[in-house]
């Protein structure tokens, strides 16, 4: 499997909060929240709420992560 490097996508105010929180967490304890923590952090009350705001941030390109694996969301490399 291939990635593309292509332009990313503009994010809105509360998505940029959830990359963010992303990237703050995994410098802070060197691995990646769980949907549960996202979900903690922003009183979301249910993961389909923190969902709605992950599932746009991979298909705007700026994280990945492994389906149904624990931990996988990473930051993509704006340089990569």
């Amino acid at each position: 499997m291939t990635e593309t490097t292509t332009e990313r996508r503009p994010l809105t105010k509360r998505q940029r909060e959830v990359y963010d929180f992303i990237v703050q967490h995994r410098a802070d304890y060197g691995y990646s929240p769980t949907v549960q923590a996202v979900c903690r952090k922003f009183d979301f009350k249910s993961k389909n709420g923190a969902m709605s705001h992950l599932l746009p941030l991979r298909a705007k390109g700026w994280i990945r992560w492994e389906p149904r694996c624990s931990r996988t969301m990473l930051p993509v490399e704006a340089d990569a």
